[in-house]
Parts: structure tokens; sequence; C-alpha cells
């Protein structure tokens, strides 16, 4: 139930993210598309930034005797739900920006205390093979995103209600068997300004394992980014696909990178936990992707991009099936485990928000704006970055 909740959570988020949000745009803003796209994810990501540490640090204050994380998943989804359904209706700037700030926050809130399960709930000897379940869950609904977006193509209500719609079904019987931590006691300090802006730090002098492990994620998510933000855009404009087509193709690029993210994630996991190692697992992740990304940078034909999509799928698959174990090994403190956890994730929401705003450099390069090339290999160069960026982890292995 918690890998299906999971999953669930994740393709509520992800089908506007990666289709329906694209497509909203391209009829309301056909002439300027990609900049519009860029305004509301990036405003956006802002919002999932302050949701998953500031929920994470509520939910381990919590005191309900209906437990710790279970009132921020149920509610979070709820609003998150509502927002989602507001977007369809939505026909100018402001709304859809305001109508998927909400989701944002809403649904990253429930993510950070969703994730706070993994730490509360799973032993250390199966973290591996949890944390890659897990990170195939969040990829897979992307592929399934996709293909649900088409099944309903032409129906904008139920592009974007069935997904969130399900996610919000799925949580809901997760939250029905779990069994939920109940704080007894009442936190040792008032909820004030400064346990609110505690919320998002982590002292990176007293923790820099944390550090760079925060790090490493950033990068290593903000080279995901940059694929997945414009991927639909290349395929129009390099391929020849058009807005009432595109959405189909990106269900067929999205399965072939689930399927390298199934092999890296079972892979990777069941090795991790087997060797005990974590960190050379985030090493060899960043540098496959390094491989796939410039072959999607210089693929003109379907079968060639196809082709790095899967190798950066099988990157993707090896960091997500260690990325979380590894980082709950070295939380600092495990009685703030959510409100860390949000921390760390704020690794995985700011490059949503960095990677459309920084794209427009690289695709101007030569004084256009659909350098794709340079855009991809500006991609590889974070990963090899963050590859590097995990060997100074010490507290773990």
């Amino acid at each position: 139930m918690y890998a299906l909740a999971y999953f669930g959570m994740w393709l509520a988020v992800l089908a506007p993210a990666v289709v329906t949000l694209q497509v909203r745009v391209l009829g309301l803003f056909p002439d300027n598309a990609t900049s519009v796209v860029g305004t509301v994810s990036a405003v956006g990501a802002l919002f999932a930034l302050f949701g998953n540490p500031w929920a994470g640090k509520l939910s381990d204050r919590c005191t309900s005797r209906f437990g710790m994380r279970r009132p921020f998943i149920v509610g979070g989804m709820l609003v998150g739900t509502f927002a989602s359904l507001l977007l369809a209706y939505a026909t100018n700037l402001a709304t859809l920006i305001v109508c998927w700030s909400v989701a944002q926050l809403a649904y990253n809130a429930a993510a950070a205390t969703m994730v706070a399960v993994l730490s509360d709930q799973v032993p250390d000897e199966q973290r591996g093979r949890v944390s890659g379940l897990l990170g195939l869950c969040q990829f897979l609904s992307m592929g399934v995103a996709a293909y649900v977006v088409n099944f309903f193509a032409g129906n904008i209500l139920l592009m974007f209600g069935v997904p969130a719609v399900f996610g919000l079904a799925t949580t809901l019987l997760l939250a029905v068997v779990l069994r939920d931590r109940v704080r007894a006691e009442r936190p040792a300090t008032r909820y004030g300004v400064k346990e609110f802006l505690s919320s998002f730090w982590v002292n990176p002098v007293a923790n820099p394992s944390f550090t760079w492990a925060w790090v490493s994620r950033f990068l290593l998510v903000l080279a995901w980014s940059t694929l997945m933000t414009y991927q639909a855009f290349l395929l129009i404009d390099r391929f020849g696909y058009t807005p009432d087509t595109v959405g189909a193709q990106v269900g067929v690029v999205l399965s072939v990178m689930v399927g390298g993210i199934l092999l890296g994630s079972f892979g990777g996991g069941w090795l991790s936990d087997r060797l005990n190692r974590r960190k050379v697992f985030v090493g060899l992740a960043g540098l496959i992707a390094a491989v796939g990304l410039p072959t999607v940078a210089f693929a003109h034909s379907m079968g060639l991009f196809l082709t790095g999509v899967a190798v950066v799928g099988l990157g993707i698959g090896v960091h997500m099936s260690v990325d979380l174990a590894l980082v709950v090994d070295i939380l600092p403190d495990k009685n703030d485990a959510a409100k860390d956890l949000g921390v760390f994730n704020i690794a995985n929401a700011l490059p949503q928000s960095v990677a459309p705003a920084i794209a427009p450099l690289f695709l101007a390069i030569g004084g256009g704006s659909d350098n794709y090339t340079a855009l991809y290999l500006a991609a590889a160069g974070f990963a090899v970055l963050g590859a590097l960026a995990v060997k100074p982890v010490r507290s773990a292995r």
C-alpha cells in the first residue's frame, strides 16, 4: 500500500508537470508557450520547495491522535486534488500560476511526510530495496501519466482530474492501513518564528555529509529536470510532432525511460543492500546519465533519441534506488526525520525551478531559441558534477 500510494501521489503531481500543463499552455498561449511554461513551473517549484520542509517540521511535532504523518498525507492530497481540478478551468496566466502553486505546495506537503514513512517503518537492511521501489514508482508514474493524459485527450478536465483523483484514492487507502506513529509528549519548544525558520535549515558545518548528499541530489535532479521539462518541445521542434500528437509520443519516450529505470532501480537497490554500500551507486548513476544525455543532445533520429533516454533512465534508476537509503542513513536527527528529509527534498524541488530559469541561456546559444544540443550537454555536465559531489560524504559507505 505504501508503494501504491507513493505511485498515486506522483501520478497526481507529474501528469500535469510532464504533459497536461504543457498542453494547456499550448492551447492558451501558442505563440510563447515555452516561456509561459517556464514561468508557471518556476513559481510552482518555489512553493514545492517551501512545502516540503515546512510540512515535515510540523509533522515531526504533530501530536494528533490520528498519527504524525497521516494528517499531512491526507490533507495535502485533498488540497492538491482540488487545485488540480481548478487548473482545468484556468484561462489566464495568473490563474495558472495560483492553481499550480497551491497544487505544488499541497502535494509536496504530502510528499515530505510520505517519504518520512521510510525512516519510520522500514528497517535498515531493507531500505535500499524499498528506496529503489519508491524511485521506480515515482518514474513509472511519469510513463503512466502520459498514457492517461493521452487517453483523455480532448477533455481537459479529465486530463487533470483522473490522475489527481487516483492519487487521492490510493493515499486514502494507505491512511487506512498505516500503523502511524502517535506522539504522546508535546514538543519541548513552542512553534514560533525560530522553529519555523529551522524548518528550512540543516547546519552544513555540523553536518557536512548531509550537505554533500544534498548537493549531489540537486545536481543530478537538475540533469533529469532539464531533460523532462523540455522533452515535449524538443519532440515538436526537432521531430515534427504537434501539440495534439506529442502527448502519445511523450508516453512512448517515458515508457522507454521507465524500462531503464526499472533495470537500474531493482539492480541498484538489491546490490546496495547486499554490499552495504550507497555512495558508489550514486556516483555510477551520474556517470551513466552523462553518457545518455549527450546521446539525446545529438540525436536526429527517434531511434537514437530513445537509446539516449533509455540510458538516462538506467542512471535515474540506479540513483533513485540508493538516494533515499543514503540520506536516511546519515540523517542528523532521527527525531526530526520528516523535517530533515523535507530539507533534503528541496534538492528535488529546487531544480524544477532552476532548470526553466537557466535553460534559455543554453537554448539561445548560436542566436536562436532552440539549441537543445547545448541544453542537454549542459545537463550531462550537471550529472558529472552530481556524481563527484557524493565522494566527500563520510558517514556512509
